[in-house]
């Protein structure tokens, strides 16, 4: 597996993409000083200069941003489902395309979060704020412990988690199916930190550690099956 990265010419813009592969993350340098975490098989599509009123970026995945401050030039990150603008901050993404999860938290500054055909309305955040999707209204409170931010440096973290969430995000983050059948299991929340390196296996060998199960994998099928 390695990164890939196009270079496409629209008009007299060329936009550059650069891609993640399952089971490993990448810190790009966009043109105009920010810093760009991308999360495993995330994709981030920008222009190679940025022109205009707005400095524009288009996420598919999770991603942690440092903008570089520009009063003159929003900086905005386009998803599937909400956009967010900022002028210079610290913050984190998570937008996967086709799936219901949206989230935004935000460490640094403040940002806006609106949908892309009507800014008018929109959700203001400020430091420590976390704001999420929930059956399509946007909700915000607190961030209560920054773990989760772990994944910029190969750590994948779960804070009281419910199992079958935790297993939505590693089926994310390691192009994996992977079926429950214990649906108790499912219900089950863990705590604890993996590295990204080591694979999902070695995630569901430590959980095994505190609730009792099996499990299968098909290789062929890139399925696992848990009992």
């Amino acid at each position: 597996m390695s990164y890939q990265h196009q270079t496409t010419v629209t008009g007299a813009v060329a936009f550059e993409e650069f891609s993640t592969p399952a089971g490993q993350r990448a810190k790009i340098r966009l043109h105009d000083g920010t810093v760009v975490w991308l999360n495993a098989r995330s994709i981030l599509r920008y222009p190679n200069q940025f022109i205009g009123a707005e400095r524009k970026v288009e996420l598919e995945g999770e991603a942690f941003f440092e903008v570089a401050r520009n009063e003159e030039v929003p900086f905005v990150v386009a998803t599937e489902k909400l956009d967010i603008k900022v002028l210079g901050t610290k913050f984190n993404v998570f937008a996967y395309k086709g799936k219901n999860e949206f989230s935004t938290a935000l460490i640094e500054g403040s940002v806006k979060i609106y949908k892309p055909d009507n800014e008018s309305v929109a959700m203001y955040m400020n430091p420590n704020d976390f704001a999420e999707l929930k059956e399509g209204r946007l909700e915000k409170r607190r961030i209560g412990n920054t773990d989760f931010l772990l994944w910029k440096e190969g750590i994948y973290a779960f804070d009281d988690v419910s199992f079958s969430e935790i297993i939505s995000k590693l089926e994310l983050y390691y192009d994996i199916t992977i079926d429950i059948k214990n649906r108790k299991l499912g219900e089950y929340k863990f705590s604890g930190k993996f590295r990204q390196r080591d694979g999902v296996e070695s995630v569901l060998k430590a959980l095994q550690k505190i609730y009792r199960f099996s499990y299968t994998k098909d290789e062929e099928l890139n399925k696992i099956t848990i009992r």
